[in-house]
């Protein structure tokens, strides 16, 4: 009884070993599962993450939540997040969506101003944290290879500008003989300075293009740089054009506030009459902006660029022809006035009108 007993114990059940069995292979199935779901996500995460910086989000990431696409990081806008966010639904993903902790800048970038005087290097830009600002700093510092001056602000409510392109922008503008800024102003770049000839002119343009195009998709060329023509040269009708610029610029000339680059009504007055000399005339001339010594060295030339830039278009539609008004921006370098009092500044904050030669 007993030994009958035990071997109806021992026997084989068919149906407890078919379910171990199929327990074994679920868990070996779950394993298995386990062990690619990391490198599958990674997958999706690496080919989402190249989707959306194709796309334009240069400092996004993606990370992967089951099959969902998570896009963190900071925009310069919604749009831009938004087309970010579709660019991470790739295949494989079942949706995407924005993180909790996306930034969306509430303003666009600022103007990022790169400026080279002899062997010096300065800056100006604004950027929206400290990190960015470490960034930008050692982007320029390499560039320089030495001292920068200028001033990086941090204002958490704007866009980032283009750091990447800084590098390349530096050495374009070390690569031709003399002072020259670059100002970056969304997907423009104006480059101004004096340059010796034409040619040398032609490739500081050429080679701005094509350092800020591999940054900043669409981005144009403003030129803006000049070859002075010296007072000597001016003959005939130049040289009577000239004095009645002078005439009509008057002795006080076209001044602005501090910080500003508006005209005012004595301004445009003068404008005018100048306008009515140009027209009447063939010359090109240059609308030269320049600033006083109050602010940091980037700083004046971009404000000494929009000066020019303001006095240039005012011109243009009091109806001369816009191939013959140039406009560049040269800071607080050639003061009229004494910079340490508030009358000699006030005289260099201004713009002077010459006539240049056709590059």
């Amino acid at each position: 009884m007993t030994q009958s007993l035990a071997a109806r114990l021992n026997r084989p059940r068919p149906v407890a070993f078919a379910v171990s069995l199929l327990l074994a292979w679920l868990l070996l199935a779950l394993i298995a599962f386990a062990l690619r779901r990391g490198p599958i996500q990674e997958d999706l995460a690496a080919r989402a993450t190249a989707a959306v910086k194709a796309a334009g989000g240069v400092h996004a990431q993606v990370h992967i939540e089951g099959r969902e696409a998570v896009v963190t990081g900071r925009f310069p806008n919604a749009a831009a997040a938004e087309q970010a966010r579709a660019s991470a639904a790739v295949a494989g993903t079942t949706s995407a969506r924005l993180g909790d902790d996306v930034v969306i800048a509430s303003e666009p970038a600022r103007p990022l101003v790169l400026a080279v005087a002899g062997s010096g290097m300065s800056i100006d830009a604004t950027v929206p944290d400290r990190a960015a600002r470490a960034s930008l700093l050692a982007a320029v510092a390499d560039a320089a290879g030495g001292t920068v001056r200028g001033q990086i602000r941090v204002d958490p409510a704007v866009a980032e500008p283009p750091v990447e392109a800084v590098p390349a922008l530096a050495a374009a503008l070390r690569g031709v003989p003399g002072d020259h800024s670059a100002t970056l102003r969304g997907a423009t770049v104006a480059v101004a300075g004096s340059v010796p000839d034409a040619a040398a002119g032609q490739r500081l343009s050429a080679a701005v293009l094509s350092a800020a195009g591999a940054t900043v998709s669409g981005v144009t060329v403003r030129d803006q740089l000049t070859v002075r023509r010296s007072a000597a040269t001016g003959t005939g009708s130049s040289a009577a054009e000239r004095a009645a610029v002078r005439a009509a610029l008057g002795s006080d000339g076209v001044t602005f506030p501090v910080a500003g680059s508006v005209l005012n009504a004595a301004a445009r007055a003068r404008l005018d009459q100048i306008a009515e000399v140009l027209r009447a005339g063939q010359v090109t001339v240059l609308v030269g902006g320049y600033t006083d010594t109050s602010g940091p060295s980037p700083l004046n030339q971009a404000l000494s660029l929009d000066r020019a830039q303001t006095a240039a278009d005012y011109l243009v539609r009091k109806g001369v022809p816009a191939d013959r008004v140039r406009a560049a921006g040269f800071g607080s370098r050639e003061p009229v006035g004494d910079n340490g009092t508030p009358a000699g500044r006030a005289a260099n904050r201004r713009i002077e009108i010459t006539p240049v030669t056709v590059r």
